[in-house]
């Protein structure tokens, strides 16, 4: 019995170590994406200090996904474009066609939203941060995040009006 609560633990601890650095890749290799932010709550008081995040993109890909026969699929992947700055803008969804010369793939999830319906949900719908630094963060503008080649993102940050760190 003892045997297999070490294998199951070893086991755990090797899950683990390999999802960390399976982020850690992301962050050292992905390439910098930009997303602008939709309108949100920016607080929760059982929570601490937080940013519930929404990215305008997510409306342009529900709107494309209305029409597609499969639209009620929970994952799916969208075509992006980075401009010179590095904003992203939707181009279409992704239906394993090659990508043309410039284009990026971004996964994503429809999951409830928080006030009823659906939302597309890039990464996570939130950032916390240290107590008393609501006010700086609510001049976010872009959340900024690390995507690879497979469209995995993760957010590393967010970004005000002119891209700058915040």
């Amino acid at each position: 019995m003892k045997r297999w609560i070490l294998v199951a633990w070893a086991l755990t601890l090797a899950l683990a170590a390999a999802g960390i650095a399976g982020k850690e890749r992301l962050l050292a290799r992905g390439d910098t994406v930009y997303l602008k932010l939709a309108p949100v709550d920016p607080r929760s008081l059982m929570q601490g200090d937080y940013m519930a995040l929404n990215f305008a993109i997510g409306a342009q890909i529900r709107s494309a996904q209305e029409h597609q026969p499969d639209h009620a699929r929970r994952e799916g992947v969208a075509v992006i474009r980075r401009d010179a700055r590095g904003e992203a803008s939707f181009i279409r969804l992704h239906g394993n066609e090659p990508l043309a010369e410039g284009e990026y793939l971004l996964r994503f999830q429809n999951v409830p939203a928080r006030w009823g319906g659906v939302q597309v949900q890039v990464s996570t719908d939130a950032y916390f941060f240290q107590e008393g630094q609501g006010e700086r963060f609510a001049q976010a503008q872009y959340g900024e995040f690390r995507v690879d080649e497979s469209g995995q993102a993760l957010l590393v940050g967010l970004r005000g009006r002119g891209l700058e760190g915040l």
